[in-house]
């Protein structure tokens, strides 16, 4: 099993394909008990579609995806130069990601400037070596 001993970066062009790229760079980056593997991938996926979705950017721009252990768990971030996250939409309920990601990651953030939106997934499993 991999085990991030170091941060991992990645960018991905903000296209249609970024979510699925996000998703691959993952699944070949850890080997994690499939609930705790499914969880990131499931929110990373998300996160990155909302890159592509809301940022107000296209390619070349890119998404970036950082991934690093943490005690007890890992933290991961999505980061895009866009347009940020207005305070007013959360959590609505029309804006289905964060609420998605506020729901199934153990703690979660956000910055603007750059967008910057980290959540992170704790417990025994994803840890385990």
């Amino acid at each position: 099993m991999h085990i991030f001993d170091t941060e991992r970066r990645v960018s991905f062009p903000l296209t249609a394909t970024a979510p699925a790229s996000a998703r691959h760079w993952f699944a070949e980056q850890a080997r994690l008990p499939v609930d705790v593997s499914d969880r990131i991938v499931l929110l990373l996926s998300e996160l990155v579609a909302n890159s592509v979705s809301h940022s107000g950017l296209q390619e070349p721009d890119e998404v970036e995806v950082a991934v690093r252990k943490i005690p007890g768990g890992l933290h991961v971030e999505v980061v895009d130069e866009g347009v940020g996250i207005d305070a007013s939409v959360l959590p609505r309920p029309d804006h289905y990601g964060l609420l998605f990601t506020e729901r199934m990651a153990d703690r979660w953030g956000y910055t603007n400037d750059p967008t910057r939106v980290w959540f992170e997934i704790n417990g025994p499993g994803a840890m385990r070596e």
